[in-house]
């Protein structure tokens, strides 16, 4: 009996997860994923919405030749890859703070 019991405790305990975080939670943490929230929010113009792509664009593209290099990601590359991930994250998360909306048809106020 004290065996089932145990089993079921540590079950129970490995299966609780925090509330929403992780992939299947609320929040995720791609950038892709953050830009495709906001431009559907309208929290994000255009314009914001088409530079922050670029930015994230140009960091799957480095990402990637760093890995084809064939050596792994070096300290120095992976340096640079973190400082252009840490700056694409605060500069969405400065574009859907900022208060601009996109418009979206129908009357302006």
């Amino acid at each position: 009996m004290k065996r089932i019991l145990l089993t079921l405790i540590a079950g129970l305990a490995l299966s609780a997860q925090p509330y929403g975080y992780g992939r299947s939670g609320y929040y995720d943490a791609s950038p892709a994923a953050r830009i495709e929230r906001g431009v559907r929010s309208g929290l994000l113009t255009h314009r914001e919405a088409d530079r922050l792509w670029r930015m994230e664009r140009s960091l799957r593209y480095e990402t990637e030749r760093a890995y084809r290099s064939g050596w792994g990601i070096s300290h120095g590359e992976r340096r640079r890859l973190e400082s252009m991930r840490y700056n694409l994250d605060r500069e969405i998360s400065r574009q859907l703070a900022d208060g601009e909306r996109a418009y979206r048809g129908g009357w302006r106020r």
